[in-house]
């Protein structure tokens, strides 16, 4: 009887053992989603971005591991920089999927308020053409750093939306227009990375804007994620379209 007590105490030991093992090996094999870039991968509209942006709502949905290194006001040029931070590569090199956001601060910090107006008084929008030149710089240099770091992850660069249902809407999209021309100038060129249309699922919907005229709000944050959902079914990195949202997005209110 003894010796059959200890042979079943071995077995479950045993047991427990290999269990430790697959829960720890299930564990790894979750793919980590990556988010890099500007204010609205950071979830600037939104109070709890933390927990409640676009990007938490797409990694809790898929069972992603999930890292965040959106910081608001970067342009694509502090971007490339970043690049260049240990943090940041280590993040990178343990991503599977990176989604960028980069490109509206790009003009929105480069005295768009002159070249918007000086636009809509004569029609010409050239000085918009210097910003853009630079931005296809910076994002080609980005692609290459990422690849560099992480050859294997897939790389997702959103398009830009324009916020406006307003006097600005038409000024505003001539920036948006060239920004998005660029985004597929690079990828055509380069290659290296796949491109997720953000921008037409916000623009044109005032619904989704925070009051800061600018950012995706609670709803806009939530619109983002089903499109990432079924874009990233489609490209074989998910299994869910309707999202899981653990935390309510959470507008700002000024």
């Amino acid at each position: 009887m003894k010796i059959i007590k200890k042979a079943i105490a071995a077995t479950l030991a045993v047991a427990i053992i290999f269990s430790v093992f697959a829960l720890g090996a299930a564990a790894a094999k979750r793919p980590t989603y990556l988010l890099l870039g500007d204010s609205i991968a950071y979830g600037q509209g939104i109070i709890n971005s933390k927990d409640a942006c676009y990007g938490r709502i797409v990694a809790n949905t898929n069972n992603y591991n999930y890292a965040n290194d959106a910081i608001s006001g970067t342009t694509s040029g502090a971007l490339l920089l970043l690049l260049d931070e240990e943090p940041i590569i280590k993040d990178v090199k343990n991503a599977d999927i990176i989604t960028i956001s980069t490109g509206g601060n790009d003009f929105l910090t480069r005295n768009w308020v002159g070249m918007g107006l000086r636009g809509i008084a004569t029609g010409d929008y050239s000085k918009l053409d210097p910003i853009v030149a630079k931005y296809k710089k910076n994002l080609t240099a980005i692609i290459v750093k990422i690849r560099k770091y992480n050859p294997k992850a897939t790389i997702i660069v959103q398009t830009i939306y324009n916020p406006h249902n307003d006097i600005w809407t038409d000024a505003f999209q001539q920036g948006v227009d060239r920004m998005n021309a660029a985004i597929k100038s690079v990828k055509n060129k380069t290659g290296g990375f796949v491109i997720a249309n953000v921008g037409a699922v916000i623009s044109g919907h005032p619904e989704y804007i925070a009051v800061d005229t600018i950012h995706p709000n609670a709803k806009g944050n939530i619109a983002i994620a089903e499109y990432m959902l079924k874009f990233l079914k489609k490209l074989g990195l998910g299994t869910e379209t309707k999202p899981v949202i653990k935390v309510q997005p959470v507008s700002i209110i000024n």
